[in-house]
């Protein structure tokens, strides 16, 4: 996994356990949304660029913070500026 849980905690500044399955399920949207962005998975590195870690945790707090009002064009706009340098290619 690209981010534990526990990584995600401190990003988001919890400490409690009662939403551990929430954040789950948020690390593994905002993990394959930094996917459909690069155009490859994550599996194709080595060692994780921490730009693409920090898009991942920007994802998962925008998410959690906006549960009922996400605004998805503006999060994946600013994920592609983030991770720009790293997306493949398509013509």
């Amino acid at each position: 996994m690209a981010v534990t849980r526990d990584e995600a905690k401190l990003y988001l500044r919890i400490d409690n356990d009662v939403e551990d399955a929430l954040i789950d399920n948020l690390i593994q949207s905002s993990t394959t949304t930094v996917e459909n962005v690069l155009r490859h998975p994550l599996s194709d590195y080595t060692t994780l660029p921490e730009d693409i870690k920090t898009a991942i945790l920007y994802g998962v707090a925008y998410l959690y913070e906006n549960r009922d009002t996400a605004d998805f064009d503006a999060m994946i706009k600013l994920m592609r500026a983030m991770l720009f340098s790293y997306r493949d290619e398509v013509f």
